[in-house]
């Protein structure tokens, strides 16, 4: 692993100080274990004696510093030797401590980001994302033991590569990368700072791995919830590769990172970043578009674009799906092709037979060729006086009909072969329209719990739903969440009537007309309203 300095920092809510040095406090860098966690969480306790990290510098007895490797918002990352695996002559005895950076530590919770940073590597088990050994202190300095990676920062891989690479050079990277985020999604968490200096590429052996989820976040809403910290507070993020939703401080959702992973892997194709390193809010005021990379497809250009859409509900819906769109699978024969052969086929079957019935000429007429399947012989005449000839020729003619015969009944079952692959494409059909509403519907259910009902700029729960009918008009959830959005509308216009709030009971009867325009209960409302203003 090299030095580096990342092109790119992740941003913090608080403003970084001046001449921060690379230093840590701690009291004489003795084990302090008496101090109470809840009082680290404050500034103040991050005020003692300081100790400079250096080569040599021994930490807990157990690591001993070599080199700084990587420096970002949240904290340094230092080069270290485990003295136990070296005295253990341990193959490879060393890690990466990732230690607090001073600018960081103004925070009031940092304290809470380190712990739910280690809680979340431990938790994301994947070959492609960095894991963490341990969480330790010194005193009042926390730290943070990690894989160490052999390679270097995509980042600068990518700087050495200013054209930018193949698609099939890049595949192992971009699909690296999007493994390891759809692992991440999948045991509910967002990255939420996925960018190239995140990411850490080893040319040898061509895998990558993601690293730096220091302000990864819950998906679920009700996680959130329940987590004492969410790391949304500390308001950090890095511009360039940070969606719209993320600069509009909106809820996490998976294509968040998508929109990262989309920049990152246009950039490792191009040696560009689409939209020159300008936030996505900038680019979509500048209305900028990202030019075709040479050397992909119009459909792979596409699968691009779909991934870097400004607007949240046009983006790619998962990773699976762009890596997907990006990296079609080859099919070896269509369903269309393989009726177009069948009708074809069936055709010329029908052709041969009705020429193969067609009644004999008269005896003072040439007789029309006979299509048979061997091939054709002079058909004779025999006189009147050999009838073992005319026999002949009526044998023939019956091994001809039994030939055809044959011949249609193995037509018969290719037919049946294509109805069961309508039928599957049916199926699949269907399958894929479920999933299209199930993912909806998890959206419509986001809108309704942050109150987007009937008004929303990124989508409403109204519009949600009633997208989902028109996939399945009978659909029972959209039908349910139209219900529960005409509910609310009437409990909050029932309690604003009883507080004499004339203005939001009309706010109110607007949003519930929206939804239900024939709704007895509006009526009722509407009656009331009159009565009592």
């Amino acid at each position: 692993m090299e030095n580096f300095k990342p092109y790119e920092k992740t941003r913090l809510a608080t403003e970084p100080r001046r001449g921060a040095s690379h230093s840590i406090k701690s009291p004489n860098s003795t084990t302090n274990s008496s101090v109470p966690s809840s009082e680290l969480t404050r500034p103040s306790q991050w005020v003692d004696e300081e100790i400079v990290l250096e080569s040599g510098l021994i930490i807990r007895d157990n690591y001993r510093l070599e080199e700084e490797v990587g420096e970002g918002g949240m904290g340094v990352v230092w080069k270290a030797v485990d003295l136990i695996q070296e005295a253990g002559q341990a193959r490879d005895s060393h890690v990466a401590i990732k230690f607090f950076s001073q600018d960081f530590k103004q925070h009031p919770d940092a304290l809470k980001a380190l712990v739910r940073e280690f809680h979340r590597y431990k938790k994301l088990n994947h070959p492609n994302i960095v894991k963490a050994h341990g969480l330790d202190r010194v005193g009042t300095t926390f730290f943070l033991v990690m894989e160490f990676l052999k390679g270097i920062p995509l980042n600068e891989f990518i700087k050495t590569h200013k054209q930018g690479l193949s698609l099939k050079e890049a595949e192992p990277i971009i699909k690296n990368m999007g493994h390891a985020l759809a692992h991440a999604h999948q045991e509910g968490i967002a990255h939420l700072d996925f960018k190239p200096a995140n990411v850490f590429y080893d040319p040898e052996t061509k895998i990558a791995k993601v690293i730096d989820f220091g302000i990864a976040r819950p998906l679920k809403q009700s996680e959130r919830d329940e987590t004492r910290f969410d790391p949304g507070t500390l308001g950090a993020l890095t511009d360039a590769y940070a969606s719209n939703e993320m600069q509009l401080n909106l809820d996490p959702d998976p294509r968040d990172d998508i929109y990262g992973l989309a920049c990152v892997s246009y950039e490792l194709l191009s040696g560009k970043h689409p939209f020159n390193r300008k936030k996505a809010t900038t680019a979509e005021y500048e209305k900028l578009t990202p030019k075709p990379i040479k050397g992909l497809t119009k459909k792979q250009n596409k699968a691009l674009l779909h991934g870097l859409a400004f607007q949240r509900k046009k983006r790619t819906l998962t990773v699976t799906q762009f890596l997907a769109e990006l990296f079609p699978k080859k099919q070896n024969y269509s369903l269309g092709l393989i009726s177009m052969v069948l009708i074809v086929l069936g055709a010329a079957s029908f052709a041969g037979w009705k020429y193969l019935y067609k009644p004999p000429a008269p005896p003072t007429q040439a007789a029309e060729p006979v299509f048979i399947v061997s091939p054709p012989a002079p058909i004779v005449v025999p006189p009147v006086h050999q009838p073992v000839v005319a026999e002949d020729k009526h044998q023939a003619d019956e091994e001809a009909i039994e030939k055809e015969k044959a011949r249609l009944a193995e037509l018969e079952k290719e037919k049946a072969r294509l109805a069961e692959l309508e039928k599957e494409k049916a199926r699949l059909a269907e399958l894929e329209k479920q999933a299209k509403i199930a993912a909806l519907l998890q959206e419509c259910q986001k809108h309704f719990d942050a109150y987007r009902l009937t008004t929303g700029r990124n989508g409403t729960a109204l519009a949600c739903y009633k997208d989902v009918l028109k996939l399945e008009a009978d659909n029972a959830e959209a039908l349910k969440g139209l219900k529960k959005i005409e509910d609310r509308y009437q409990h909050w216009a029932e309690n604003a009537l009883r507080k004499g709030q004339w203005s939001k009971v009309a706010k109110y009867l607007r949003g519930l007309e929206k939804v239900n325009p024939q709704s007895s209960i509006l009526a009722k409302l509407r009656q009331r309203l009159e009565k009592e203003r």
